[in-house]
C-alpha cells in the first residue's frame, strides 16, 4: 500500500487553479524530486498532503500512524529556547522516558522494591528499542558536520543568523522517527561539503523522501523520479533531474514536429474541402471535412519563457580591478585568513571557495571597503562601478512596495517604464503592489536582481546569488552573467552554476606552519573538482622531529632500568584499563545486561570512571618516557 496517495486534487483560489487533477503517490521506495517554477504550487500541494490546507476538490489517503518530518522554507522558532534543547526535543519520547528511567532509578536506590525494578527494566528495554542509546552519538555526528561546535549548543536560538537557524531545523528533522521525509530546499545556507554530507546520508537512508530543491546536482544524486509542475499540472518522469530534463526536451521536440504535420494536414485538408465542395469530388470532400471535425488537435509547444536579464556596464574599468598583498582578514580584530595574495583582473569570474564560517562574506565586504584589513594591503582598481548582492537582501526596504523599490532608485521614470522593468523580473499585475515584507525568499532574490542590474555596474560582487532562485531564473542569471561586459566575484554552493561560471577561483585553504595549522586564502585556476578539494581539505600534520638534547656526564645503569620498569608498569596498567573498557562495552552490547537496570547505571560509572583513569594514564607514560630519554641523553 501507498504511504500518501493524492487523487484528482485540485486546488482552487480567487477563481484561478494552482494546482488541477493532480493524482501522484508515495510509495514505500520513493525518492521523489518536486520541482517546478516559483509560484507553481509545490508548497501547496506540500501543504495539502501534510492536512495543512484542505483541497477544492479530490482526495489525499495517508497509511495509518504515517509520521512524516517536514522542513519548511521558513519556520518560526523560539528564540529564547537554548539550541541543544531544540534538537532533543526531536526526540521528545526518548528525553521523557530517559526522564522516567533516572528517577525510578533514583527511587529504587532509596527503597528497592521487586515490582519498581520490573517497572525499570521494562522502561529500559523500551528506551533500548527505540534507540535511545544511540541518539546521542547520532545527534553530536550531525550537529558537528552541519558545523556547530558543542561550545554553541547552549546559545539560545535567537542567537544565530537566519541560515544557521535553517541548518538547526534540518539537523532537527533528520534525527526525527518518521515514516516519511519532506524537505523544501534543504541545500539553502549550506556550503558544498556538507551538502555532500547530506546526499550521502539520504542515499544511505530505508525511508521515502519528497524533496523541493533547484539544485541539479543534488537532484540527480538523491532522487530516482521527478514530479514537475508547471501550469497546475503534475507530470511524473522516472530518474534523476539529468533524465527529466534529456525526456523532456525529447517529448517538446516530438510534440513539436507532430504539431507541425497537423497544421500541414489540416491546411491541405482545409484547401482541397475548400475546393471541392461544391464541385465534382463533393463527396471526397465532405469526407475530409468530417476526418476533420473529429481530428484531435495537438497543441504547440509552449515556448520557454526565457526572462532577459542582459546586464550592460556603464562604463569600462580599469584591468587591475583588486590587488591583494599580505593581507589579514577578519571581524573585530579576530583573524580569519592570514597572507592573502590575491589579484582580480577585468573581465575575471572569480568563484570564492570554503566552508560555511571560513570568511567568505568577509572578505567580500572587505573588497567592498565595509571591513577593514586586519594587516597588509588593499589596492582597487579605477573607475569601478560597483553591483553588490547581499545574499540576506538587507538593502530591501520591507514596509515599501515592489513597485517603490524600484522607483526609488529611478525617481523620475514614468510608470510604464517602471512595470515594464519589473515584468521582465516576473513581477506583473498586482504583483508590483505587494509589499517587500510579504514576498517569498524567490520574489526578494528576483527584486534585488532587478535592482541590481537597473544599476548598470562594471564589477559585480554576488553573495549566493542563486539561493531560492526557481532553476529557469538561475538559467536566465546565468546566461546574463556569461555575457556580462564586465567582472564577477561571486559566492555559490550551487555546483552546476560555479562549474559554468568560473574560470578561476579563490580558495579558502588550511595551510602548515610547523605543526600548526593556519587559514588563508589562495588562487586555483584548475578545474572545479580541484577547486572543492583543496577548500575541504585539511594537510596532516608533519612527524615530530626528534629531540636532541645536549650531552651530559654518564648516568648509572641502575637509574634506567628502573625508569624502563616503572614505563612497563605503566603500561600494563593501560593495558588491563583498555581490556576493561572493552568488557563493559561487550556487555553493554549484550540485550541481557538491560534486564538489570542497576547494573546498565554501574556499568556507565565505571566506564566513565575509566575513561578519565586512561587520560590519566597515558599522560603519566608520555613524563616517564620523557625523562627516560633525558636520563638516556645524559648517559649518551
Amino acid at each position: 500500500m501507498s504511504i500518501v496517495q493524492v487523487n484528482q486534487v485540485s486546488m482552487e483560489f480567487a477563481g484561478n487553479y494552482v494546482l488541477q487533477d493532480i493524482t501522484c503517490s508515495i510509495e514505500h521506495n520513493s525518492r521523489i524530486g518536486l520541482i517546478g517554477a516559483n509560484g507553481s504550487g509545490k508548497s501547496t500541494l506540500i501543504r495539502i498532503i501534510l492536512g495543512h490546507l484542505q483541497a477544492s476538490s479530490g482526495t489525499v489517503q495517508k497509511a495509518k500512524k504515517c509520521r512524516v518530518a517536514y522542513l519548511a522554507q521558513n519556520l518560526l522558532l523560539d528564540k529564547d529556547m537554548v539550541m541543544i534543547e531544540y534538537i532533543r526535543n526531536s526526540r521528545s519520547d526518548l528525553r521523557q522516558l530517559w526522564d522516567e528511567i533516572e528517577k525510578l532509578s533514583h527511587a529504587i536506590g532509596t527503597h528497592p522494591e521487586p515490582d519498581k525494578e520490573a517497572k525499570l527494566n521494562t522502561m529500559i528495554n523500551r528506551y533500548q528499542s527505540l534507540g535511545g542509546f544511540e541518539f546521542d552519538n547520532e545527534l553530536k555526528y550531525i550537529l558537528k558536520l552541519l558545523n556547530f561546535p558543542e561550545d554553541i549548543w547552549h546559545k539560545s536560538l535567537g542567537e544565530f543568523s537566519g541560515g544557521e537557524q535553517t541548518r538547526i531545523c534540518l539537523a532537527s528533522i533528520l534525527l526525527q522517527e518518521n515514516d516519511l521525509l519532506i524537505m523544501d530546499e534543504p541545500t539553502n545556507h549550506l556550503d558544498i561539503a556538507m551538502i555532500n554530507w547530506l546526499e550521502k546520508y539520504l542515499t544511505k537512508q530505508d525511508r521515502p523522501y519528497l524533496i523541493v530543491s533547484h539544485d541539479r546536482a543534488f537532484l540527480d544524486n538523491v532522487v530516482s523520479s521527478i514530479y514537475y509542475l508547471e501550469e497546475g499540472r503534475l507530470s511524473i518522469t522516472k530518474g534523476n533531474y539529468s533524465s527529466f530534463k534529456a525526456a523532456r526536451d525529447i517529448a517538446l521536440m516530438s510534440q513539436e514536429r507532430m504539431f507541425e504535420r497537423q497544421q500541414k494536414w489540416i491546411k491541405e485538408t482545409e484547401d482541397f474541402v475548400r475546393r471541392n465542395i461544391a464541385g465534382q469530388k463533393t463527396i471526397q470532400a465532405k469526407s475530409r471535412l468530417k476526418q476533420l471535425q473529429k481530428v484531435e488537435i495537438i497543441n504547440k509547444p509552449k515556448a520557454h519563457k526565457q526572462m532577459n536579464l542582459s546586464i550592460h556596464s556603464a562604463g569600462r574599468s580599469g584591468n587591475d580591478v583588486f590587488v591583494m598583498e599580505e593581507a589579514s582578514i577578519g571581524i573585530a580584530g579576530k583573524s580569519l585568513a592570514v597572507e592573502i595574495d590575491l589579484f582580480a583582473h577585468y573581465r575575471d569570474r572569480i568563484c570564492i571557495l570554503g566552508p560555511n564560517g571560513c570568511g567568505k562574506t568577509t572578505l567580500i565586504k572587505t573588497l567592498l571597503g565595509e571591513n577593514p584589513l586586519l594587516d597588509g594591503n588593499l589596492k582597487v582598481g579605477a573607475s569601478l562601478d560597483i553591483g553588490y548582492y547581499d545574499q540576506h537582501h538587507i538593502a530591501l526596504d520591507e514596509d515599501i512596495s515592489v513597485k517603490e523599490t524600484l522607483w526609488q532608485i529611478i525617481p523620475d521614470a514614468t510608470n510604464g517604464y517602471v512595470l515594464s522593468w519589473l515584468a521582465r523580473f516576473g513581477f506583473r499585475g498586482d504583483d508590483v503592489e505587494k509589499s517587500v515584507g510579504i514576498l517569498s525568499g524567490g520574489e526578494k532574490s528576483r527584486l534585488y536582481l532587478c535592482i541590481l542590474i537597473h544599476q548598470n555596474p562594471n564589477l559585480l560582487i554576488m553573495d549566493e546569488p542563486t539561493n531560492h532562485l526557481d532553476i529557469d531564473m538561475a538559467d536566465a542569471l546565468l546566461e546574463a552573467l556569461r555575457s556580462f561586459g564586465g567582472t564577477i566575484i561571486f559566492v555559490s554552493h550551487d555546483r552546476y552554476f560555479v562549474k559554468e561560471l568560473s574560470t578561476r577561483y579563490w580558495v579558502f585553504c588550511q595551510k602548515l606552519r610547523g605543526r600548526e595549522l593556519y587559514t588563508t586564502v589562495q588562487e586555483y585556476t584548475g578545474d572545479v573538482e580541484g577547486a572543492l578539494t583543496k577548500a575541504f581539505e585539511i594537510p596532516e600534520p608533519p612527524k615530530a622531529e626528534p629531540i636532541l638534547r645536549e650531552r651530559k656526564k654518564k648516568i648509572n645503569p641502575w637509574h634506567l632500568e628502573q625508569a624502563q620498569k616503572a614505563i612497563d608498569a605503566a603500561y600494563k596498567q593501560l593495558t588491563e584499563s583498555t581490556q576493561k573498557v572493552d568488557e563493559i562495552h561487550h556487555l553493554l552490547a549484550d540485550s541481557k545486561t538491560y534486564e538489570d537496570s542497576a547494573k546498565v547505571l554501574e556499568l556507565n560509572r565505571q566506564l566513565a570512571e575509566i575513561e578519565t583513569l586512561i587520560l590519566a594514564q597515558n599522560i603519566e607514560i608520555q613524563e616517564l618516557e620523557e625523562k627516560y630519554l633525558e636520563l638516556s641523553y645524559e648517559d649518551s
